[in-house]
């Protein structure tokens, strides 16, 4: 299983990774904070609430 979650997660953040970069290459500067801003915020927000789910 551990496998699984590694390789999903090259996968995934390839994704992010790739997106990203095609909005700045295509000058699409707000677009690109925008989406860093959002993945990370709400990603670390998911994990935050989990952890209190979780307790």
């Amino acid at each position: 299983m551990v496998s699984v979650g590694m390789l999903g997660s090259f996968t995934t953040f390839s994704t992010f990774a790739y997106e990203s970069f095609r909005l700045l290459d295509e000058g699409e500067n707000k677009h690109f904070l925008l989406n860093i801003g959002l993945n990370l915020s709400l990603c670390l927000l998911a994990v935050f609430l989990a952890h209190i789910l979780i307790r």
